[in-house]
């Protein structure tokens, strides 16, 4: 009798540890099989972006927009920022055309967004230096603060993480934008000058850069 009950014990563990290897196993099977939709649906997607952008993109020249910012220092920044007293602009381009394929109202956003930033945090009447050039296949543009009294400035600040709440979700959208054109945002020096801000797109015709 005793045996007999020891090996109904048996048979019962081994058939509910069967039946959790099996549960199991299902379990994993639906997990992948939900995976495999999700990766499919966000290839999709991306796939999506990628041919909305390429619709809605075409040939930018960098200068003029550039250029544009100069209606900050008439009082654009004063208007839509919350600085009263606009900052100056020393605007600096090449007479070569800085071409890139892109979205024009995205690219003027972003730049746009870092003058306003640049209007909030810098010094009332210093001057924003803004230039562009040509560098190994890419298009960069640097903004620095040349009244900067320290070698890392607030401008520079721009991408951290511990920045105010309106600062940060503007930052999160010039790397977003940056990225969707191929291209990135962060800190650097330029020039010998203090610690500034650099955008990197990549040239019309370039592959995306992947180095600094």
């Amino acid at each position: 009798m005793y045996s007999t009950n020891l090996g109904l014990g048996i048979a019962l563990a081994v058939g509910l540890g069967l039946a959790a290897v099996l549960a199991f196993i299902v379990s994993l099977f639906i997990s992948n099989v939900k995976a495999g939709r999700l990766a499919r649906e966000m290839a999709e997607e991306a796939k999506r972006e990628a041919r909305q952008k390429m619709s809605e993109s075409s040939v930018q020249d960098l200068r003029p927009l550039i250029a544009s910012l100069r209606d900050f220092e008439e009082g654009t920044a004063s208007r839509e920022g919350s600085s009263d007293r606009p900052i100056r602009f020393d605007i600096r381009v090449p007479h070569e055309v800085v071409p890139v394929f892109g979205i024009e109202a995205e690219l003027e956003e972003l730049l746009s967004k870092v003058a306003r930033y640049a209007a909030n945090v810098m010094s009332p009447g210093a001057t924003l230096q803004v230039s562009a050039r040509v560098e190994s296949g890419q298009a960069v543009v640097h903004w620095r603060d040349l009244d900067a009294a320290d070698a890392s400035p607030p401008l520079a600040r721009f991408l951290e993480a511990t920045q105010a709440a309106a600062h940060a979700a503007s930052a999160r959208v010039c790397e977003r934008i940056a990225g969707r054109h191929g291209g990135r945002i962060y800190a650097a020096p330029h020039a010998g000058g203090a610690l500034g801000l650099t955008l990197r797109l990549p040239l019309l015709g370039q592959a995306t850069p992947s180095t600094r």
